[in-house]
């Protein structure tokens, strides 16, 4: 009977407790792992173990044999921890090193591999590229709103008017890119992207307006400004293109249950897709809102009914009183969209025809908001006729204490204390 162990440097055969042949790794880690998963090719070692029985020590490698018709089975717990503990010394007799010191130091270098292909075959996940993208996107976002308000306010010195009549972003930096309001007519508005009435608008406000004089220097800042703005612009709708092709990818269902965007930034919360699949539907409910969650812990107050999920169309287009209960569908389905995506990123439309099943029942079943508890009904508004003379903040039915000195408060005398002059006349009589 054949004995063959996976080591860290490659495949050991014996029998009766004699080496035989060994199989050394060229690419150690990844050899390895690949044996470990049982994804390996080993023809070699197939080939020679097949015409007789074997014992192995790894599971992987158990199911790599019987998959090429070799007759094979587990060792026995014992003496698979026989062969850990005496690990350089089975490497010695393996041919893998010249001696223990030796095989000590080649484990090392096998471990500083197997650490470095970790991290590389984490860092090559798809989902954390998403992660970085969708995180980008928002950084551009806010940059182009930080830099379009100051150029409102710089070009608004020259062309004050223009902010109330074009409400966008990219508008109005075509505007700015357009130079001086007194060269301005209905044709570069025309140019600039506008509808004719909008650009005869544009013209009689640019003729009317009183914004002061710009000098080239400025406006030269002020129009790059603009074009630095339109390049942000730009670019924030190629990350949203890209965010949303990549979820399609990566996590197709996830995406069709909470759209792309809602869908990437859960996973930049989480931190990678598999910590969002191992992620109860209570905890992505409220994934977002931990301060008002621990808040709620702490204080005893009411406990936050969604997170980042309210920027789901169907969470925040909801009643008020229907909104915990439709986060709470959202996240359920969510939860099983996840752990789909993680084991086999493949569309099952029956998820989205479920949970619009659902919605559809919470909107019948709680068409109408739940009635008050007694007792907490809110106060009547009083009449202004019925306000007045009453004072402002006080309580009608109840009485203010009078200001100043009450009759039962002798002149002179102070409540909780003698009198400054009552201490005078002691000082007096002492001197």
């Amino acid at each position: 009977m054949y004995s063959v162990v996976l080591t860290e440097l490659g495949i050991m055969v014996s029998e009766g407790g004699r080496h035989i042949r060994s199989f050394p790794f060229s690419r150690r880690a990844i050899e390895y792992l690949a044996v470990k998963s049982g994804s390996a090719q080993l023809a070699p070692l197939a080939d020679m173990l097949s015409s007789g029985e074997a014992v192995v020590n790894d599971h992987g490698l158990l199911s790599i044999l019987r998959n090429g018709s070799v007759d094979a089975r587990m060792m026995e717990e014992p003496e698979i921890a026989s062969i850990q503990d005496e690990k350089p010394a089975v490497l010695v007799r393996g041919g893998f090193a010249s001696n223990e010191h030796d095989a000590l130091g080649k484990l090392r270098e096998f471990a500083l591999e197997l650490s470095s292909s970790r991290v590389a075959e984490v860092s090559g996940t798809q989902d954390l590229h998403i992660i970085q993208a969708v995180n980008s996107l928002d950084d551009v976002e806010r940059m182009a709103n930080a830099m379009f308000g100051r150029l409102r306010e710089w070009y608004g010195l020259h062309f004050p008017e223009l902010e109330n009549v074009v409400d966008g972003m990219g508008g109005y930096c075509r505007v700015a890119l357009a130079g001086r309001r007194d060269g301005m007519d209905k044709h570069s508005f025309l140019e600039a992207g506008f509808p004719d009435a909008k650009a005869d608008m544009l013209g009689l406000v640019a003729k009317t307006s009183r914004g002061g004089d710009i000098s080239d220097e400025n406006l030269s800042m002020v129009q790059q400004m603009a074009q630095q703005v339109l390049d942000l612009y730009q670019a924030r709708r190629d990350l949203e293109d890209h965010v949303e092709a990549q979820m399609a990818l990566a996590a197709p269902n996830l995406s069709a249950i909470l759209g792309a965007g809602v869908g990437a930034r859960l996973l930049a919360r989480a931190g990678s897709l598999r910590k969002l699949a191992l992620m109860a539907a209570s905890t992505i409910q409220v994934l977002g809102a931990e301060k008002a969650l621990f808040r709620s812990i702490k204080t005893g107050s009411q406990p936050p009914k969604h997170g980042l999920i309210f920027q789901h169309a169907l969470v925040h287009r909801a009643p008020r009183w229907q909104r915990g209960k439709i986060a709470r569908a959202v996240a359920s389905k969510a939860a099983i969209a996840a752990r789909m995506d993680m084991h086999e990123p493949v569309l099952n439309q029956t998820l989205l025809e479920k949970l619009n099943v659902r919605v559809g029942e919470i909107g019948e079943k709680y068409s109408q908001p739940p009635p008050r508890p007694e007792g907490t009904e809110r106060p009547a508004r009083q009449e202004r006729g019925d306000r007045r003379g009453s004072g402002r903040g006080r309580i009608p039915g109840k009485d203010r204490p009078p200001r100043g000195r009450g009759k039962d408060r002798p002149a002179g005398r102070r409540t909780g204390g003698k009198s400054r002059g009552a201490k005078k006349g002691r000082r007096a009589q002492r001197a």
